[in-house]
C-alpha cells in the first residue's frame, strides 16, 4: 500500500519555537506572541489530522509523541506568558460558527448581480491597446509574483496537475454552496463556468487567503476579463469582491491551511481529507 509521507513537520516546530525563545529573550512580545499563536494553530490542525484523518500507516508513534510534547510546552508558555490559548481556540471557533450561519444566511438571498445589468460589455478589438497600457504595471507585478511563486514549485514537482487540481476544485465546489451560484452564473453576459471559477472566484479565495486588498484582487479579475473581451465597473467589482469574502469565508480559512499542508509535503488526497472536515464545520 502507498504510504504519503507525514503532514507533521518536526523541523517546523524546532524551528519556530527556537525562534520563539530568541524573541522573548530579546523582549519583542509582539513577534513571538506571532510566532507561538503560529505554533499554535498549526499544532491544532496537526492533531485533527492525526485523530480523525490519517489512516494506519500514515500514523508514527513519534509524530503522536511530538504533538504531546509540544502541546505541553505550549502549556507551561501559556502559563509563563499568559497567551490565554484556551480563549484564542473558543474565539475561533465562535468565529467560524458566525461564518458559516453568515453563508447559511446569504443562500437565500437573491445576488447582487442582476442578469440584465450592463456591467459587463464585449469590447471591441480596437480598444484592446489602450487597455493593456492601463495594465502594464499591474502585469508587470503579477509576473514577479509568478516568480516568486516559482520557489515553491520544488515540493509540488512529483505530483501530477490532476493530484494538485483536486485540492482548489474541492474548495470551490464547496465555494459554490454559499451563495445562489447558477443565478450568479446567469449575470455574466456567457455564462461561461470555467471562467467564472477561475478567473473570478478562485482569484478572491486566494487573494483574501494571503491578505490581498479588495483593490488588488479587483485589480487582477479587471485586467483577466478585460483580455477575454468583457468589461466591469471596478467599484461595482470591488463591491461584490467584498460581498464574495464575507460568504467565503470558511473557503478563504481553509484554502491556506490546504497550501500550508501542500507546501509541508502532504497529499492533496490527505490534504482534500483534512478540510473535508473543516468544511464541515
Amino acid at each position: 500500500m502507498k504510504k504519503y509521507p507525514t503532514m507533521i513537520d518536526k523541523n517546523f516546530y524546532l524551528e519556530n519555537l527556537s525562534a520563539f525563545d530568541i524573541l522573548i529573550q530579546d523582549e519583542d512580545r509582539k513577534q513571538a506572541e506571532e510566532v507561538i499563536f503560529r505554533v499554535y494553530s498549526i499544532l491544532q490542525r496537526d492533531k485533527i489530522w492525526l485523530r480523525d484523518i490519517a489512516t494506519e500507516e500514515e500514523i508514527f508513534e513519534e509524530d503522536a509523541e511530538l504533538l504531546e510534547e509540544v502541546e505541553e510546552e505550549l502549556k507551561e508558555l501559556d502559563e509563563k506568558y499568559n497567551f490565554r490559548f484556551d480563549d484564542f481556540y473558543k474565539l475561533v471557533q465562535q468565529e467560524m460558527k458566525k461564518i458559516q450561519s453568515t453563508s447559511n444566511l446569504n443562500n437565500s438571498e437573491e445576488d447582487e448581480f442582476d442578469s440584465g445589468d450592463e456591467t459587463f460589455e464585449e469590447k471591441d478589438e480596437d480598444e484592446f491597446d489602450e487597455i493593456n497600457e492601463d495594465f502594464e504595471i499591474q502585469d508587470e507585478k503579477d509576473l514577479e509574483e509568478d516568480e516568486d511563486d516559482e520557489e515553491n514549485t520544488d515540493t509540488l514537482s512529483h505530483l501530477s496537475d490532476e493530484e494538485i487540481d483536486l485540492v482548489p476544485e474541492y474548495i470551490l465546489a464547496s465555494a459554490k454552496t454559499r451563495f445562489n451560484y447558477p443565478e450568479f452564473l446567469k449575470s455574466f453576459p456567457i455564462a461561461d463556468e470555467e471562467l467564472v471559477e477561475e478567473q473570478f472566484l478562485f482569484p478572491i479565495i486566494v487573494g483574501k487567503a494571503f491578505g490581498e486588498t479588495d483593490i488588488e484582487i479587483a485589480g487582477k479579475i479587471h485586467s483577466n476579463f478585460v483580455m477575454s473581451g468583457y468589461q466591469i465597473e471596478m467599484n461595482d467589482l470591488i463591491t461584490t469582491i467584498e460581498q464574495k469574502g464575507k460568504e467565503l469565508g470558511l473557503e478563504i480559512l481553509v484554502f491556506k491551511v490546504a497550501s500550508d499542508s501542500l507546501h509541508q509535503g502532504a497529499h492533496p488526497t490527505a490534504v482534500v481529507e483534512q478540510i473535508s472536515q473543516l468544511l464541515k464545520g
